[in-house]
């Protein structure tokens, strides 16, 4: 399949939005209450006193690199005596070798079938090295996951519905002999269940274990269509719930013993996979990733440490803790986390976003940044077009029902204090309303993050408005219609109009903070559009005596999108970029 480059910034129409169940997760609505409960419990557990990585024991890289090429060794290149060639994978695979990137999974299942079907396919773009030819992209020798692997919580369960049997159902189809290497990090949602749903598709059994019994299928696994009940029942019974032993994909095997490790690329290029669990980077793999006179590295992490022009907290922390400076450094950091392409250049190190893998879109920012970004998917133009449909898609439960139950719940404390009592007294719940929709406006903004004086009159101000509905649309009613409509058919009116307008105003203010550049994740969260889905591809080399194009070990990088998965999935080429850590820079 020849890959056409795609439009810079094309303001696409409307995305379609799958049909198939489970479909995409509703960031305002009850399900994924669940995950933000399951958020809460899990940070208030994830402490340095109680670290489930203080258990593992990362190996050293070539003992990976070891069993990495136990799997794909047969496509190996061999010394005249039968042993592996050179120190590294590249240079054990014949010079190069090939790696898919993917981050944030699992959640509408007709868009995972997307996703799976875009990174098991060949693709054809221009040689970057021979002007006028092409270059096959083949699929990749190993899949590396970014994280999060399935919504609102990895559990076994939803990573089963949403992850591994859309993928499967076209992986098996794609089985073409050659097993692959399978290798991941983990992101907040996985760490939201203890790391068990991840363990299960992604840790390599030890060697006295039997991963698979003989009963199950990990390609078909079988988990609790209802885990809560499930849960209950057992624990009054005193006993557990039952879940698949494993999880698998077609055509992959896991290698990795521990959730974070190094990896030997190529001649002066490692691999390093960093986890910072919910919080922070521990001790111990501090000391791990710590290597004097390090040579330049792919590094993968949870979060970015630069996103939508801003510098992100979280991944600058992680990057800090392992004394990477990503400007005096040559670095290749590679996360998901934000569902959104971004490139962008530091020094001699190049910041890649990519979490394009089946959630939820976010868009770009549309203001000005921090930084300069190289490329982007999609860009202003075309995030600013999906931002206009926000009020009216939050006004009709299109971003969950959470909110607009939240605001039934108040409009009616203050609709029946008018009609009960009178104005005055629905004015005081008005008040009481507003200083909460503020305070929460403010929280959701991230008030800390930027200056009081811009967020506290913002939220003022939506908190006013939506404290006002109620209590204007009483007066309203009691003025039209006290003598032609019967008192509870205005009540309910009046509840069902105020319940509409102040969501219609929520997702205003979503609108407004998204364009005002205060915060981006909120607004699209809400959209909850399932375009832009995207993966890399990498091509690491080897340095080659016969190729003066490769004098020293480099990557190649080819980001494979897809604008509209569901209606029109066919892949476009949205970037193509070039790690080439010793090159040597011109006197200019």
């Amino acid at each position: 399949m020849t890959l056409e480059r795609w439009p810079a910034d094309d303001p696409a129409p409307p995305i379609t939005r799958g049909a198939t169940k489970p479909r995409a997760i509703s960031w305002f609505g009850f399900s994924a209450f669940w995950g933000h409960l399951r958020h809460l419990v899990a940070s208030a557990i994830a402490t340095e006193n109680i670290d489930s990585r203080q258990w593992m024991i990362p190996e050293a890289p070539d003992v990976l690199l070891g069993r990495v090429l136990e799997v794909i060794g047969t496509r190996a290149s061999r010394l005249p005596g039968g042993g592996l060639k050179g120190e590294t994978l590249a240079e054990a695979m014949g010079g190069e070798v090939w790696i898919d990137f993917i981050a944030d999974t699992g959640d509408d299942v007709t868009v995972s079938e997307v996703v799976a079907r875009m990174f098991s396919s060949t693709f054809e773009v221009d040689d970057p090295d021979r002007p006028g030819e092409k270059l096959v992209l083949p699929r990749g020798d190993v899949l590396f996951l970014g994280g999060d692997l399935a919504y609102p919580v990895a559990t076994v369960l939803e990573m089963t519905r949403r992850l591994v049997e859309p993928w499967n159902r076209v992986l098996v189809e794609r089985m073409d002999g050659a097993p692959r290497v399978l290798l991941a990090v983990p992101g907040n949602h996985d760490w939201y269940d203890g790391l068990d749903g991840f363990a299960r598709l992604c840790q390599a059994p030890c060697a006295f274990e039997d991963r698979v019994p003989a009963s199950a299928d990990p390609l078909h696994p079988e988990p609790e269509r209802h885990p809560v009940l499930a849960w209950a029942e057992a624990f009054a019974r005193g006993d557990q719930v039952k879940k698949p032993s494993a999880l698998g994909l077609a055509g992959y095997v896991p290698v990795q013993r521990c959730s974070y490790f190094r990896l030997p690329l190529a001649p002066g290029i490692d691999l390093f996979a960093v986890d910072r669990q919910l919080k922070r980077v521990d001790p111990r793999q501090q000391a791990y990733f710590c290597i004097p006179g390090a040579p330049a590295r792919v590094v993968v992490v949870p979060d970015p440490a630069r996103a939508w022009g801003e510098r992100r907290p979280h991944g600058a922390a992680t990057l800090e803790s392992l004394g990477i400076a990503m400007d005096k450094s040559a670095t290749l950091l590679i996360a998901g986390d934000i569902h959104h392409y971004e490139r962008s250049q530091e020094g001699r190190s190049t910041h890649v976003v990519a979490g394009g893998g089946g959630a939820f879109l976010h868009g770009a920012r549309l203001g000005k940044g921090a930084y300069p970004i190289e490329a982007e998917f999609p860009g202003p133009r075309a995030s600013r077009r999906l931002l206009w449909d926000l009020p009216l898609h939050c006004a009709v439960g299109r971003a969950g029902w959470l909110l607009p139950a939240l605001f039934a719940a108040f409009d009616c404390v203050a609709l029946e204090e008018h009609f009960r009592v009178g104005i005055h007294a629905s004015a005081c719940v008005a008040l009481a309303i507003s200083l909460i929709v503020a305070i929460g406006t403010a929280l959701l903004i991230g008030w800390r993050r930027h200056r009081i004086g811009r967020v506290v009159p913002f939220a003022a101000v939506l908190g006013l408005a939506i404290g006002a509905v109620p209590v204007g649309l009483a007066i309203a009613t009691d003025a039209l219609a006290s003598r032609v409509i019967w008192a509870p058919a205005r009540f309910a009116g009046a509840l069902a109009l105020a319940t509409v307008a102040s969501s219609f105003l929520f997702g205003a203010m979503l609108m407004l903070i998204a364009r005002l550049g205060l915060n981006h994740a909120q607004a699209y969260a809400a959209m909850g559009s399932p375009g832009y889905k995207h993966f890399v591809r990498l091509r690491v080399r080897a340095p080659s005596d016969g190729d003066p194009a490769i004098p020293m070990s480099q990557v190649d990088a080819w980001v494979v999108g897809v604008v509209d998965p569901v209606a029109r999935p066919s892949p476009v080429l949205v970037d193509a970029f070039r790690f080439d850590p010793y090159r040597k820079r011109s006197a200019s």
